[in-house]
């Protein structure tokens, strides 16, 4: 099949999108089918390296407004279908990717298939704050002939938008292998950072993602965990959350990384004591839960949905409310005195991940679509 992956951003920014994006692509590629990326550039995503993927990229202007000339996008493509042909477009994202495959004339034949990542329909999301934008938001579902919902948090946000969609729960995957290999230590990491004795964050650095609750965890934890805390990733919030640590008194504990590469990521999940996802807000379906499993490793995350799907109390690690961090001390100290257990925690989490592997995931998206042609073949004839 030629199928188009239309997404509201792709590498070589990192995130959940982007990976989850480049991985369909990497696995419709080797499974020998035909799919191109098209998303719209960003001048601070950096270069990009067309050989760094194995798949063709395409990009647009970025959208200058969420108001304004959006359906005008759609002009890209319509010039893509004309000169490939596509078979199915899959739009990354409700809107305006979504919007955009709905409103273009060239693929009006095709099957449209949605997936929300969450950003676009949860709460403090585009549907949330611009409710003038909301009838595109029900255009563009309407027009899809199915949503995938990544969890079931993400098909309830479909079911308020649009109660007629047809919705197909398709979770988001890993590369399995690729995290149970051991990967060696990136040369120009912290020599204080040292298997075992750390607890790690990986996320971008936001206050959806509540880092500033795990940091006033670790303080009440004191001396029943002596632990390092790793902090991988970027955003808005990195100088307020260092300045917090200090105040803390945990400026000689907390390692801010930066963002990390796959390779680096890869080593601080295997060799970290745990993942912890101190989420508020929403979570659609985070990645790094996964990640985490695959490389042996158990969480601690908020118990709330798109984490309480993923996260198996004592079996693949722990829940704790949310904006409790007493409670989240309290696992923290549980996950560091009881470390057999934990050990045995992670490798139950690596067995669940298992039927989260992308070369499965992708098979699951290829029967969708190849159901929907068969449904527009059948249309046409």
């Amino acid at each position: 099949m030629r199928i188009c992956l239309y997404t509201n951003t792709a590498l070589p920014k990192l995130g959940g999108q982007e990976v989850v994006v480049d991985a369909l692509a990497r696995q419709f590629r080797a499974l020998g089918h035909e799919p191109l990326v098209l998303a719209p550039w960003r001048r601070s995503q950096g270069p990009f390296d067309a050989a760094s993927v194995p798949y063709p990229v395409v990009w647009h202007p970025r959208f200058l407004s969420t108001r304004r000339f959006v359906s005008w996008y759609g002009h890209w493509m319509a010039k893509l279908q004309h000169a490939r042909g596509f078979d199915v477009v899959h739009c990354h994202g409700t809107y305006p990717a979504g919007y955009v495959g709905a409103c273009c004339q060239a693929v009006r034949h095709l099957p449209l298939v949605i997936t929300s990542h969450g950003d676009d329909l949860a709460p403090l999301g585009l549907y949330d704050r611009k409710p003038k934008l909301r009838e595109r938001y029900r255009m563009a579902l309407e027009q899809a002939d199915a949503a995938v919902a990544i969890s079931k948090y993400t098909a309830e946000m479909f079911r308020e938008a649009c109660p007629r969609l047809r919705i197909v729960e398709i979770p988001n995957g890993v590369e399995v292998r690729q995290f149970a290999a051991a990967a060696p230590r990136p040369a120009d990491l912290d020599p204080a950072i040292q298997p075992g004795q750390y607890l790690l964050f990986l996320g971008r650095l936001d206050a959806r993602k509540g880092v500033d609750v795990l940091l006033d965890a670790l303080a009440l934890a004191g001396d029943q965990c002596r632990l390092d805390l790793v902090v991988a990733g970027k955003g808005p919030e990195s100088a307020a959350l260092a300045s917090h640590a200090r105040r803390l008194g945990l400026a000689p504990r907390v390692h801010f990384v930066g963002q990390a590469d796959r390779d680096r990521k890869i080593w601080l999940l295997q060799n970290g004591l745990c993942t912890i996802l101190p989420s508020r807000i929403w979570e659609a379906f985070a990645i790094v839960v996964l990640e985490s499993y695959a490389a042996g490793r158990p969480v601690i995350a908020t118990d709330m949905p798109g984490l309480r799907e993923r996260v198996q109390p004592g079996r693949t690690g722990l829940l704790v409310p949310q904006e409790d961090p007493q409670r989240l001390a309290g696992a923290i100290v549980h996950m560091t005195s009881q470390r057999q257990q934990t050990d045995a925690w992670g490798c139950e989490a690596r067995r669940f991940a298992r039927q989260f592997d992308w070369s499965d995931i992708a098979l699951r998206h290829l029967e969708l679509f190849e159901e929907l042609a068969a449904q527009h073949r059948a249309e046409a004839a």
